[in-house]
């Protein structure tokens, strides 16, 4: 997938990503050509019962509701409930990625800043979509926050990782996205980046979700999420996922085979069930205080944050 960077000096934290986490020169595995029809096959049957209790309405499950309804039930209803609202550290990681992606075809004398400002223009001339009307009609004050926040993440990809190269297939802000039983359970996710292309069934593909902050577990568990959709879509999974912590300038890698596959597909079976059941049947949800209570929409009425200090 990776050849050398022509004409370029690497630093140690780019020549840190080319060997450890691009796995450049190593051998690459290779899966069963049934692999995704089986885990297709598994999912259909696993989430049955959940579509029957659909009838005719539709469940989109995607990485955020997944993610919140196994921290806690209520914590995703209440997010459910609230809407999501567009905010300038909201909108950072969107202008800061596309800033990344027109980075691979331009090349602007003033460097990433100047794509920065670029990709803000471009999303917010698109005023019918949620973030191009925010930032249409953002105060100059927000305006200068997502622009200062984009630079500070894109200058980091830039000091972090080697220049991306055409030939390396990137993919940003990619969509991937799965139907199941009928299309009445759409699983959908969003990857930051991916890299690389599959040869035959020998896995090619590189997945990297860029995080600020420290670790957490759910992180490790958005990115076996998206191997799964990747490998639903494409045949055959990618051979590693990484979270890229901008940050800090470290990664935790994590290479795909098919058991990390199947503990995808149970917690994605598990996590549409409750869904359904939260969200069709209105099941009360069970509360489990952690620590999304500090900022969830029902902290201040929640009875299991009545006793914590927030």
């Amino acid at each position: 997938m990776v050849d050398a960077v022509e004409a370029a000096v690497l630093t140690p934290t780019q020549e840190r990503v080319l060997s450890d986490l691009m796995g450049s020169g190593q051998a690459r595995p290779t899966f069963d050509a049934d692999l995704a029809s089986r885990l297709r096959a598994d999912l259909e049957e696993r989430l049955a019962p959940v579509a029957t209790r659909l009838g005719e309405r539709q469940l989109v499950v995607h990485k955020s509701a997944l993610s919140r309804v196994h921290t806690c039930e209520g914590h995703h209803v209440a997010e459910a409930k609230a809407g999501f609202s567009w905010s300038a550290p909201a909108a950072v990681g969107v202008v800061a990625h596309k800033a990344i992606e027109l980075s691979v075809s331009l090349a602007p004398p003033d460097g990433l800043a100047a794509l920065v400002d670029l990709a803000i223009e471009r999303i917010a001339s698109d005023v019918d979509r949620g973030l191009g009307a925010w930032l249409a009609g953002a105060s100059e004050l927000d305006r200068a926050e997502v622009r200062s926040g984009a630079i500070d993440r894109a200058l980091k990809f830039e000091d972090e990782f080697p220049p991306i190269k055409r030939a390396w297939r990137p993919r940003l802000e990619s969509t991937l996205l799965t139907s199941l039983c009928g299309d009445r359970i759409v699983v959908r996710g969003k990857v930051d980046l991916a890299l690389g292309q599959a040869h035959g069934t020998t896995a090619g593909v590189l997945i990297v979700d860029f995080k600020t902050g420290k670790p957490r577990r759910d992180h490790t568990d958005d990115l076996r999420f998206y191997a799964l959709l990747e490998t639903l879509r494409a045949g055959v999974p990618p051979f590693r996922v990484a979270s890229w912590y901008l940050d800090s300038g470290q990664c935790h890698p994590e290479d795909v085979d098919e058991a990390l596959l199947q503990a995808a597909a149970r917690r994605l079976v598990d996590g549409a069930r409750k869904l359904c059941e939260l969200e069709i049947a209105r099941r009360p949800p069970i509360l489990s205080a952690g620590p999304v209570c500090h900022y969830c929409s029902a902290r201040h009425t929640c009875p299991e944050t009545a006793d914590r200090a927030l």
